[in-house]
């Protein structure tokens, strides 16, 4: 009743003079119950005398050879065990090798008398306590569920299996005796053959390069679409409010799909950091917004011979392009075009090059680029790297040359 109302204290001590009169009438029953009431009673309390009283119980019953009493007075032991482990977790992060060995050794053996009663309620309780004793020291449940016998556990875990930094378990024995020629490998043993260089590249390097869009036949075949633009831009307004204009006095300028135009001005360079995250961010509030359909137009750029080593003015459009390629990935939802052009482009005869703002989002032809009023398009081409690792051999050096 004092352990069921939860007043240990009251229990442990009627406990004790029960076991004291179990003793002095010489009744083992007696004593093994009374050694099982201060076990309940101290477990919580006194974790260690809760283990004393649970191996004098175990004790007990072995000489009395009762054998389905033995595995639950194990199965009590186990559990005296895991209390206290669990109690030095609080003030210790590595668990005690100690209250782990006896926990595990404790529900084995309980475990092997249910087995031998046939006693499957009785293996089920012995086998969550190896499993709570595991986890605690650092190893996954799943290993306990795959194996299922708690005497190969026992034996891993004693042949230093489970031996980890977050516990204090066994390590594996280190092996003796060794011999000079197994610790230190001789020249023979660490000859591998002849070494060879691998291209793991090979095959898979490609170049970019802009075909003229009137050899390509790949123009727009579907009618035009009407959409409800938006404009954005960066920089000054010399180019994008004519533009502006342009667009919106275009016949696909109706106010139905919703279309994002953003234009990047030649002065891009000069704010070469604003324009770069004034992109990246446009592009994130398109996936915000789960808008479908942008363009980015830049003034003043046109692509250039990547072999051309003079110097040349910082360019916007090659980032422009690795931002949109990598957003298509990204959100596939996002139909993305760009279109650039030089100054002689836009000045000359800027109408293709407005009319090539709706076409990269309405057909195949994505990115377009005017170099003097003539359109470009990207395409792949495959183009081996030439070999960067040359073998060299050292000449004869004449001696006389050095001489003073």
């Amino acid at each position: 009743v004092c352990t069921l109302t939860q007043r240990f204290q009251e229990a442990l001590a009627a406990a004790r003079e029960s076991l004291r009169l179990a003793k002095l009438g010489g009744s083992q029953a007696a004593q093994a119950e009374a050694l099982k009431a201060i076990c309940q009673a101290a477990v919580d309390s006194d974790s260690s005398q809760a283990i004393a009283a649970a191996e004098e119980r175990v004790k007990l019953l072995r000489q009395i050879g009762d054998r389905p009493l033995q595995a639950m007075a194990l199965i009590d032991l186990a559990s005296a065990y895991l209390a206290r482990l669990r109690k030095k977790l609080s003030t210790c992060s590595i668990p005690s090798a100690e209250d782990t060995i006896g926990a595990l050794r404790s529900a084995k053996d309980a475990h092997t008398l249910f087995v031998e009663q046939r006693s499957t309620d009785g293996q089920a309780r012995a086998l969550p306590i190896i499993a709570r004793v595991l986890l605690f020291n650092g190893v996954h449940p799943d290993i306990v569920e795959a194996s299922a016998n708690p005497d190969e556990i026992f034996a891993d875990v004693m042949s230093g299996k489970y031996s980890s930094s977050q516990n204090a378990l066994p390590q594996q024995p280190q092996p003796t005796n060794l011999k000079v020629e197994d610790v230190i490998p001789d020249s023979k043993q660490l000859d591998r053959g002849k070494f060879g260089w691998n291209n793991a590249t090979a095959g898979f390097c490609y170049t970019v390069v802009w075909q003229p869009i009137k050899d390509r036949k790949v123009g727009n075949s579907k009618p035009r679409g009407q959409y409800d633009l938006l404009t954005l831009g960066t920089g000054y307004k010399h180019h994008a409010v004519p533009t502006t204009v342009a667009l919106r006095s275009n016949d696909a300028s109706e106010r139905n799909d919703a279309l994002v135009v953003f234009m990047t001005t030649p002065d891009s360079g000069n704010n070469y950091a604003t324009s770069i995250m004034s992109a990246q961010h446009t592009l994130g509030g398109m996936i915000e917004a789960q808008l479908r359909k942008m363009v980015f137009v830049q003034f003043g750029e046109s692509f250039f011979d990547f072999t051309d080593t003079t110097a040349q003015r910082v360019e916007m459009h090659s980032v422009t392009l690795a931002l949109l390629r990598s957003a298509r990935i990204e959100a596939p939802f996002l139909t993305i075009g760009f279109v650039g052009g030089d100054a002689a482009s836009w000045m000359h005869n800027p109408a293709p090059l407005i009319e090539s703002i709706f076409d990269t989002v309405e057909s195949d032809e994505c990115e377009i680029v005017y170099k003097n009023g003539e359109g470009f398009a990207p395409s792949m081409l495959h183009r081996p790297v030439d070999e960067q690792i040359q073998a060299v051999k050292p000449g004869k050096v004449n001696g006389a040359k050095f001489a003073r």
